[in-house]
Protein backbone atom coordinates (compact mmCIF):
# COMPACT_ATOMS: atom_id res chain seq x y z
CA UNK A 1 0.00 0.00 0.00
CA UNK A 2 1.09 3.46 -1.10
CA UNK A 3 2.94 5.60 2.50
CA UNK A 4 0.51 8.46 1.58
CA UNK A 5 -2.73 9.52 -0.73
CA UNK A 6 -2.55 9.03 -4.12
CA UNK A 7 -1.96 12.71 -5.89
CA UNK A 8 -0.89 11.45 -9.62
CA UNK A 9 -2.30 9.04 -11.79
CA UNK A 10 -0.21 7.80 -15.00
CA UNK A 11 -1.46 5.76 -17.78
CA UNK A 12 0.26 3.75 -20.52
CA UNK A 13 -0.97 4.66 -23.89
CA UNK A 14 -1.09 0.96 -25.57
CA UNK A 15 -3.72 -1.03 -25.24
CA UNK A 16 -4.06 0.75 -22.01
CA UNK A 17 -5.95 3.92 -23.38
CA UNK A 18 -5.97 3.02 -26.92
CA UNK A 19 -7.45 -0.41 -28.50
CA UNK A 20 -3.88 -0.47 -30.33
CA UNK A 21 -4.35 -4.33 -30.68
CA UNK A 22 -7.21 -3.41 -33.35
CA UNK A 23 -5.19 -0.56 -34.57
CA UNK A 24 -1.99 -2.97 -35.08
CA UNK A 25 -4.34 -5.24 -36.73
CA UNK A 26 -5.59 -2.88 -39.30
CA UNK A 27 -2.03 -1.83 -40.04
CA UNK A 28 -0.77 -5.22 -40.63
CA UNK A 29 -3.90 -5.66 -42.83
CA UNK A 30 -2.72 -3.12 -45.11
CA UNK A 31 0.53 -3.84 -45.35
CA UNK A 32 -0.46 -7.63 -46.18
CA UNK A 33 -2.46 -6.19 -49.08
CA UNK A 34 0.24 -4.14 -50.52
CA UNK A 35 2.80 -6.06 -50.53
CA UNK A 36 0.86 -9.16 -51.31
CA UNK A 37 3.34 -10.28 -53.85
CA UNK A 38 6.07 -10.14 -51.68
CA UNK A 39 4.75 -12.13 -48.68
CA UNK A 40 4.15 -16.00 -48.32
CA UNK A 41 1.46 -17.18 -46.87
CA UNK A 42 -2.24 -16.45 -45.65
CA UNK A 43 -3.48 -13.28 -43.87
CA UNK A 44 -3.97 -15.23 -40.66
CA UNK A 45 -0.65 -16.46 -41.11
CA UNK A 46 1.15 -13.27 -41.44
CA UNK A 47 -0.70 -11.83 -38.72
CA UNK A 48 0.16 -14.33 -36.44
CA UNK A 49 4.18 -13.84 -37.28
CA UNK A 50 3.70 -9.73 -37.37
CA UNK A 51 2.58 -9.66 -33.57
CA UNK A 52 4.98 -12.12 -32.53
CA UNK A 53 8.35 -10.13 -34.22
CA UNK A 54 6.61 -7.20 -32.71
CA UNK A 55 6.82 -8.65 -29.54
CA UNK A 56 10.15 -10.05 -30.10
CA UNK A 57 11.90 -7.06 -31.34
CA UNK A 58 9.90 -4.23 -29.19
CA UNK A 59 11.42 -6.21 -26.25
CA UNK A 60 15.05 -6.17 -27.64
CA UNK A 61 14.65 -2.47 -27.85
CA UNK A 62 13.38 -2.33 -24.29
CA UNK A 63 16.42 -4.88 -23.09
CA UNK A 64 18.93 -2.03 -25.10
CA UNK A 65 20.03 -4.10 -27.56
CA UNK A 66 18.48 -2.22 -30.28
CA UNK A 67 17.29 1.14 -30.83
CA UNK A 68 13.64 2.06 -31.40
CA UNK A 69 13.83 2.18 -35.19
CA UNK A 70 16.34 -0.65 -35.39
CA UNK A 71 13.63 -2.65 -33.89
CA UNK A 72 11.03 -1.50 -36.32
CA UNK A 73 13.42 -1.83 -39.32
CA UNK A 74 14.58 -5.34 -38.03
CA UNK A 75 11.15 -6.90 -37.71
CA UNK A 76 10.01 -5.58 -41.18
CA UNK A 77 12.29 -7.11 -42.92
CA UNK A 78 11.93 -10.53 -41.05
CA UNK A 79 8.58 -10.42 -41.74
CA UNK A 80 9.43 -10.31 -45.49
CA UNK A 81 12.23 -13.11 -44.68
CA UNK A 82 15.14 -10.72 -45.47
CA UNK A 83 18.90 -10.56 -43.99
CA UNK A 84 19.63 -6.82 -42.43
CA UNK A 85 21.18 -5.67 -45.61
CA UNK A 86 18.59 -7.20 -48.53
CA UNK A 87 16.17 -4.34 -48.28
CA UNK A 88 17.57 -0.29 -48.26
CA UNK A 89 16.51 1.54 -45.18
CA UNK A 90 14.55 3.52 -47.04
CA UNK A 91 12.48 1.06 -48.81
CA UNK A 92 11.80 -0.51 -44.87
CA UNK A 93 10.95 3.07 -44.03
CA UNK A 94 8.38 3.05 -46.77
CA UNK A 95 6.75 -0.47 -45.61
CA UNK A 96 6.35 0.88 -42.37
CA UNK A 97 4.55 4.32 -43.59
CA UNK A 98 1.96 2.08 -44.87
CA UNK A 99 1.62 0.36 -42.05
CA UNK A 100 1.00 3.77 -39.51
CA UNK A 101 -1.25 5.25 -42.65
CA UNK A 102 -3.43 2.29 -42.00
CA UNK A 103 -2.96 2.12 -38.03
CA UNK A 104 -4.07 6.09 -38.05
CA UNK A 105 -7.52 5.21 -39.72
CA UNK A 106 -8.48 2.53 -37.26
CA UNK A 107 -7.17 4.16 -33.88
CA UNK A 108 -9.71 4.03 -31.70
CA UNK A 109 -9.91 4.83 -27.65
CA UNK A 110 -10.99 1.97 -25.29
CA UNK A 111 -14.41 2.29 -24.42
CA UNK A 112 -14.20 3.43 -20.90
CA UNK A 113 -11.61 5.68 -21.40
CA UNK A 114 -13.37 9.01 -21.38
CA UNK A 115 -14.81 7.90 -18.69
CA UNK A 116 -12.22 7.16 -16.26
CA UNK A 117 -10.14 10.21 -17.16
CA UNK A 118 -13.68 12.33 -16.41
CA UNK A 119 -13.65 10.08 -12.78
CA UNK A 120 -10.26 10.98 -12.40
CA UNK A 121 -9.82 14.60 -12.43
CA UNK A 122 -9.41 15.27 -9.24
CA UNK A 123 -5.74 14.17 -9.67
CA UNK A 124 -3.33 15.17 -11.61
CA UNK A 125 -3.11 12.89 -14.72
CA UNK A 126 0.10 11.61 -16.65
CA UNK A 127 1.37 9.45 -19.45
CA UNK A 128 4.26 7.35 -19.36
CA UNK A 129 5.25 4.93 -22.83
CA UNK A 130 7.70 3.71 -24.11
CA UNK A 131 8.43 4.68 -27.86
CA UNK A 132 9.08 7.35 -30.41
CA UNK A 133 8.11 11.00 -28.43
CA UNK A 134 6.22 12.47 -31.93
CA UNK A 135 4.80 9.41 -32.55
CA UNK A 136 2.97 9.01 -29.16
CA UNK A 137 2.19 12.44 -28.47
CA UNK A 138 0.43 11.86 -31.92
CA UNK A 139 -1.45 9.01 -30.84
CA UNK A 140 -2.73 10.95 -27.82
CA UNK A 141 -3.85 14.03 -30.08
CA UNK A 142 -5.57 11.72 -32.76
CA UNK A 143 -7.73 10.36 -30.38
CA UNK A 144 -8.56 13.79 -28.57
CA UNK A 145 -6.88 13.58 -25.50
CA UNK A 146 -3.48 15.06 -25.17
CA UNK A 147 -4.71 18.07 -23.38
CA UNK A 148 -6.03 16.09 -20.84
CA UNK A 149 -2.45 15.18 -19.28
CA UNK A 150 -0.26 17.55 -17.47
CA UNK A 151 2.65 15.71 -18.02
CA UNK A 152 3.30 13.65 -21.06
CA UNK A 153 6.66 11.32 -20.55
CA UNK A 154 7.85 9.13 -23.31
CA UNK A 155 11.27 7.11 -23.27
CA UNK A 156 12.41 8.93 -26.83
CA UNK A 157 12.49 11.96 -25.02
CA UNK A 158 14.48 10.53 -21.74
CA UNK A 159 16.25 7.90 -23.07
CA UNK A 160 15.39 5.25 -20.37
CA UNK A 161 12.25 2.87 -21.08
CA UNK A 162 10.33 1.00 -18.66
CA UNK A 163 10.55 -0.98 -16.39
CA UNK A 164 13.26 1.37 -15.61
CA UNK A 165 12.97 3.33 -12.33
CA UNK A 166 14.04 6.72 -13.79
CA UNK A 167 11.19 7.25 -16.50
CA UNK A 168 8.68 6.47 -13.34
CA UNK A 169 10.86 9.16 -11.42
CA UNK A 170 10.74 11.79 -14.09
CA UNK A 171 7.06 11.42 -14.07
CA UNK A 172 6.94 11.72 -10.20
CA UNK A 173 9.48 14.82 -10.63
CA UNK A 174 7.39 16.85 -13.26
CA UNK A 175 4.19 16.39 -11.35
CA UNK A 176 5.85 17.64 -8.25
CA UNK A 177 4.88 14.44 -6.34
CA UNK A 178 6.70 11.61 -4.53
CA UNK A 179 6.97 8.30 -5.76
CA UNK A 180 4.67 6.37 -2.93
CA UNK A 181 1.78 9.27 -3.90
CA UNK A 182 1.47 8.32 -7.40
CA UNK A 183 -0.18 5.39 -8.88
CA UNK A 184 0.61 4.04 -12.76
CA UNK A 185 -1.55 1.64 -14.74
CA UNK A 186 -0.39 0.08 -17.89
CA UNK A 187 -1.15 -3.59 -19.56
CA UNK A 188 1.90 -5.44 -19.43
CA UNK A 189 2.51 -7.00 -15.56
CA UNK A 190 6.38 -6.58 -16.06
CA UNK A 191 7.05 -3.41 -17.75
CA UNK A 192 3.97 -1.48 -16.01
CA UNK A 193 2.52 -2.81 -13.02
CA UNK A 194 5.80 -4.27 -11.25
CA UNK A 195 8.17 -1.35 -12.85
CA UNK A 196 6.33 1.22 -11.07
CA UNK A 197 5.91 -0.98 -8.37
CA UNK A 198 9.86 -1.24 -8.12
CA UNK A 199 10.09 2.67 -8.61
CA UNK A 200 8.09 3.40 -5.65
CA UNK A 201 4.94 3.70 -7.27
CA UNK A 202 1.57 2.09 -6.91
CA UNK A 203 1.71 0.01 -10.11
CA UNK A 204 -1.79 -1.36 -11.31
CA UNK A 205 -1.78 -4.23 -14.36
CA UNK A 206 -4.20 -3.67 -16.33
CA UNK A 207 -5.85 -7.21 -17.33
CA UNK A 208 -9.07 -7.13 -19.21
CA UNK A 209 -8.44 -10.78 -20.44
CA UNK A 210 -8.30 -12.01 -17.23
CA UNK A 211 -5.04 -13.83 -17.39
CA UNK A 212 -3.91 -13.15 -13.88
CA UNK A 213 -1.10 -14.12 -12.16
CA UNK A 214 0.33 -10.94 -10.77
CA UNK A 215 1.93 -11.17 -7.18
CA UNK A 216 0.40 -10.21 -3.96
CA UNK A 217 0.45 -6.53 -3.52
CA UNK A 218 0.15 -5.86 -7.20
CA UNK A 219 -3.40 -4.43 -7.62
CA UNK A 220 -5.55 -5.93 -10.64
CA UNK A 221 -8.17 -4.27 -12.57
CA UNK A 222 -9.97 -5.55 -15.64
CA UNK A 223 -11.96 -2.85 -16.59
CA UNK A 224 -10.21 1.03 -17.09
CA UNK A 225 -13.09 2.57 -14.99
CA UNK A 226 -12.37 0.37 -11.65
CA UNK A 227 -9.04 2.46 -11.35
CA UNK A 228 -10.65 5.90 -9.78
CA UNK A 229 -12.20 4.01 -6.98
CA UNK A 230 -9.10 2.06 -6.31
CA UNK A 231 -6.52 5.50 -6.43
CA UNK A 232 -9.32 6.84 -4.57
CA UNK A 233 -8.70 4.13 -1.72
CA UNK A 234 -5.53 4.74 -1.08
Amino acid sequence: MAASPIQAVFFDIDDTLIDDAAATRAGAAGVFDKYRDRLDGADEHLMQRWNTLLDHHFNRFLRGETSFIGQRRARIRDLFGLAPGQMPDAEVDAVHTAYEECKEGARRLLPDAIETLDALAGFRLGVISNGSSTQQRQKLASVGIRDRFAVVVISGDIGVAKPQSEIFQAACDAVGASPSGCMHVGDRLDVDALGARDAGLTGVWFDPRGRGGAPAGVPTIARLSDLPALASQR
